[in-house]
């Protein structure tokens, strides 16, 4: 068969950090490739510059044997490439057949929009695809996995012959998985192209045909999906680490639980679609870990105890008093922080690091009865003492949040909750995107919270960060716990191969 893509000597950097290393990457036409590997491993780079995002690389493209260089994702899709991301682009409000034309309706000779045309195509090409449903109605009647499948219908219909899938199975069911297999295997008997990016390791062996495994930035091995074992492609990915802050895949730890107080209790909490009768106690001085692919429903349980997000069922206690919904300023007087991996959302960068520090506990912070007046040398003093107990590398709490690096901006964000110490913190991947010397510094300071008997819920995709902090662990699959992992031995490839 002919190669549908061939990627030669790729290579991407991001300013001095290395993206892709030399990569070589071929898929030929019809041909259903999984793709898979550790985060940061490389996996999206590669497909933005595939679909046109990123432009400015090194290496070749070819697209069904012509060499081509994308100016923008229109090339890409004008050459037959679509990509249809884990969030969707379509609008809700819309009908379904609206949304198959989004951005390309159909106008008769007068510039008019034919919208009977548009319901009777969109009808017939969904039907082509195995989808029976009444286009006529709005797309939020119907539930996600049908509006994925939209989605990727809409992305054929634009005349793509290359269709990249991101993530495409973490948000549905076993029976909505199944519907969207026998839609990829329609596609390929229909001679598309499908590559298939998932961290959930059983759907890409069950409906790839092949499987290319990236770590670091460099294809680690591209395996023909013939008796391919699970624990054989996460050996692949994880490979020997190197260079980074990370356990050894075979490297065994203890978990021990600390015989103290229940301090939290989450009581058969659900959200639908997310998470399914989760119950857990924590411990005074406990770092319970939150462990999970990508989807798995452990980073909306964290929002939703801090009221981030709302639930259906349950209740969420924090020593005999119940947590109101939907309401993280009285969460957070109640003794409840939480630091999200996002700091462009959680920090202000264009502020000094004085006034991120102390904006949470102001109240605290500024004497009773005049907290309306904003004193700016208490401010200064309270903001200095977190920066020198955190090693910020900062010449003073004055300069701008932006000068900082990423590292010592998370440390930022984990200061500012700390100024006045919560009974509970959360924290949603505290060590992601920041340099070896710096992870080892949050990791530390994380460790000194039992000492202060601070309770701590550690939510993350990732194994290393799971082992070096916590105490025990709670692991995630598909909304459900599925393990917990107490007063045990484990190891980096043994919780891999849980989830």
């Amino acid at each position: 068969m002919e190669y549908a893509i061939r990627m030669e000597n790729i290579t991407k950097r991001f300013g001095g950090v290395l993206a892709l290393d030399n990569v070589n990457f071929e898929v030929k036409s019809g041909e259903v490739r999984g793709l898979v590997g550790e985060n940061g491993a490389g996996k999206s780079t590669l497909m933005k510059i595939l679909s046109g995002v990123h432009t400015d690389y090194d290496g070749r493209l070819y697209i069904m044997g012509k060499e081509v260089r994308f100016a923008n994702t229109g090339d890409a899709l004008e050459s037959g490439i679509g990509m249809v991301y884990q969030e969707l682009s379509l609008i809700d409000c819309l009908t379904v057949a609206e949304n198959t034309f989004l951005g390309n309706q159909l106008v008769n000779r007068l510039g008019i929009v034919s919208w009977k045309e548009m319901k009777r195509l969109a009808d017939q090409h969904l039907r082509n695809l195995g989808i029976n449903i009444d286009v006529t109605l709005p797309l939020s009647s119907y539930p996600f996995s049908i509006r994925q499948m939209i989605e990727i219908a809409k992305v054929v219909f634009s005349g793509a012959r290359i269709i990249i899938l991101d993530e495409p199975t973490s948000s549905l069911s076993h029976t909505e998985i199944e519907r969207l297999f026998e839609l990829i295997k329609t596609l390929k008997a229909r001679n598309h192209t499908v590559i298939f990016i998932s961290h959930f390791i059983e759907d890409v062996i069950k409906v790839s045909d092949s499987i290319t495994v990236l770590k670091d930035g460099r294809v680690v091995d591209t395996v023909i999906n013939r008796g391919v074992d699970k624990h054989e492609i996460i050996q692949k990915m994880i490979g020997k680490p190197k260079g980074h802050l990370v356990r050894e895949a075979d490297e065994i730890v203890k978990l021990k639980t600390p015989d103290t107080d229940v301090v939290m209790r989450i009581n058969n909490l659900t959200k639908r679609g997310k998470f399914e009768n989760i119950s857990f106690e924590l411990n005074r001085g406990e770092i319970l870990g939150l462990f999970g692919l990508m989807g798995a429903g452990q980073e909306e349980l964290g929002k939703a105890i801090f009221g981030l997000e709302t639930y259906d069922e349950g209740t969420i206690e924090i020593n005999g008093s119940i947590l109101p919904k939907d309401l993280p300023y009285k969460i957070k007087n109640m003794g409840v922080a939480y630091i999200s991996e996002e700091r462009t959302k959680s920090l202000f960068h264009k502020f000094e690091i004085y006034k991120n520090i102390t904006l949470p506990f102001l109240e605290k912070i500024l004497s009773p009865g005049l907290n309306w007046l904003i004193k700016y040398r208490r401010e200064r003093e309270v903001a200095w003492n977190q920066v020198r107990k955190f090693s910020i590398k900062a010449p003073d709490p004055d300069v701008p949040l932006a000068s900082l690096s990423g590292g010592n901006q998370q440390k930022v964000a984990l200061a500012k909750w700390l100024t006045v110490p919560p009974r509970v913190i959360i924290l949603q991947e505290p060590t992601r995107g920041v340099d070896v010397g710096a992870k080892a510094e949050i990791v530390k300071s994380i460790r000194a919270l039992k000492e202060q008997g601070i309770s701590c819920i550690v939510i993350s995709v990732e194994p290393e960060t799971i082992l070096d902090l916590c105490d025990r662990v709670l692991v995630f699959s598909r909304g459900r716990i599925v393990k917990e992992l107490r007063d045990t031995q484990t190891s980096k490839i043994k919780m891999m191969g849980l989830v």
